[in-house]
Formats: C-alpha cells, structure tokens, sequence
C-alpha cells in the first residue's frame, strides 16, 4: 500500500520550455502495465492536487509574480485539473521521465514519480 507521503507531493515544473503540450520529447518514457489504470485508485483530488501544489504550484501559479516564478513561464500556469490537462504531457516528459528536468532542484522520488506518470497515463482522472 502507498503511503500518504508518497500521495502528498511537491512540482513537476518550473521552467523556460513553453513548447505546446502536444510536442514530444526526446526522453523515452517505457509504458505502464496495462491493467495500471484498471486497478489505479489514483485521482485529482488524493494525487494530483496534493502533487501538483506541492511541487508544481510554487513557479506554476497565476497568483506567482513573474519576478518570483524562477523562470517559469507567465503562461505555464498549473491552478486548476483543466490547466494541468492542458500540459499533462509536457509535465510527464519533464516530471516523470527517466531522466527528469523538473524540478530543476530535484524534487519528487522516483516512486512519486511513477505515481505521476500512472495519474498521467490513466486520464488526470
């Protein structure tokens, strides 16, 4: 059974790249089982958002002036499930590939980031 620490996590991306979301990126991300999303308990309310606000919101917030944004991008904005959709498959190349950019200071374990990448592949459900 994961733990709640492994459920109550910090960002995925603060950050220069504002490619569209739909543009791939060079790391390969090996694909989770195929029953993963059948038997995944994992949603917005006890992953995402407790993810996302404690490793994502702290450059990625539209209340974050640009001054304090560590070089996130204005436009890059993760407040709401719709926003994070929007850039869901940026934040799984950057936040829970093999080899993660995001946070640039480190950040999530590799667990978390598993966890990551199975809400993200299971629909940001």
């Amino acid at each position: 059974m994961r733990s709640l620490l492994s459920v109550l996590l910090l960002v995925a991306a603060c950050g220069t790249d504002v490619r569209p979301p739909d543009e791939g990126d060079d790391t390969a991300i090996a694909p989770i089982a195929p029953d993963a999303c059948e038997k995944s308990y994992l949603d917005y309310n006890n992953f995402g958002a407790p993810f996302v606000i404690n490793w994502c919101r702290g450059c990625h917030s539209s209340a974050i002036p640009q001054g304090q944004r560590q070089k996130a991008p204005m436009t890059v904005n993760f407040d709401t499930l719709d926003d994070v959709r929007t850039w869901s498959e940026r934040i799984e190349a950057r936040a829970a590939s093999t080899t993660p950019t995001m946070p640039p200071a480190g950040g999530p374990s590799e667990d978390e980031r598993a966890l990551l990448r199975e809400w993200i592949e299971c629909g940001t459900r």
